[in-house]
């Protein structure tokens, strides 16, 4: 992912107001990344754009070498299936569906994978973060850091090259906002690139950069 003088300018019926000023960074594999700043610094605007959910006003973001203004909303949604795992404060689980049936959602679209393989790869996930007895458990059953596992889980089941997370320990306690940092950065060792939107001190111990926002510039 690489960003060249990103500019985002909303336009409202009496002014424009500049969420994003010139841009410009670089995030590679095998790196986990933090991105700090408060609230209204342009830190989700900066991951809607990484994540291809929004598109720059100027500026250019390429990814994998490729212009994404060259992208159709097709190529975009593709992108965004395959190769970019999200993670959110909030989890969005699906409440009727158990934490395995949550996990395999993604790959619903994999035609590659058959069930059984889709229901083994979720299981071996879930496993890989201590959710071995919680397969069969709807997100009511579970607590606040099993849920943001699951939701971990579930962004890796297609094994996408990216993943961006946006406060993702915002509703953890301590122990569990460690656990998940941790968590992030043995995926970032695995050779993925782990983009973290935060505002817990706690993330400078795991990050390799950090950047910070501020009124919508880098705050160097």
């Amino acid at each position: 992912m690489k960003l060249e003088d990103i500019c985002k300018i909303y336009k409202t019926s009496k002014n424009e107001v500049a969420a994003l000023k010139n841009i410009s960074l670089e995030f590679n594999m095998g790196k986990m990344y933090a991105i700090m700043g408060r609230s209204g610094s342009g830190k989700t605007t900066l991951i809607n754009i990484l994540g291809l959910l929004d598109d720059p006003t100027s500026g250019k973001y390429f990814f994998e070498g490729q212009d994404t203004k060259k992208f159709n909303d097709n190529d975009k949604s593709n992108i965004r299936n395959k190769e970019i795992g999200f993670i959110f404060q909030s989890y969005y689980l699906e409440d009727n569906l158990t934490a395995l049936e949550n996990v395999i959602l993604p790959s619903l679209k994999n035609k590659k994978l058959t069930n059984e393989e889709r229901i083994q790869r979720a299981k071996e996930l879930l496993d890989q973060f201590g959710l071995n007895n919680r397969y069969n458990h709807k997100p009511s059953e579970l607590s606040g850091g099993e849920k943001q596992r699951v939701a971990i889980a579930r962004s890796l089941m297609n094994d996408p090259k990216y993943i961006i997370a946006d406060e993702p320990t915002g509703n953890l306690d301590e122990e569990n906002e460690k656990d998940v940092f941790e968590y992030l950065k043995n995926i970032s060792r695995q050779g993925k690139c782990v983009i973290v939107v935060s505002h817990e001190e706690a993330i400078k111990d795991y990050c390799d950069e950090l950047y910070n926002l501020k009124n919508g510039a880098l705050d160097e």
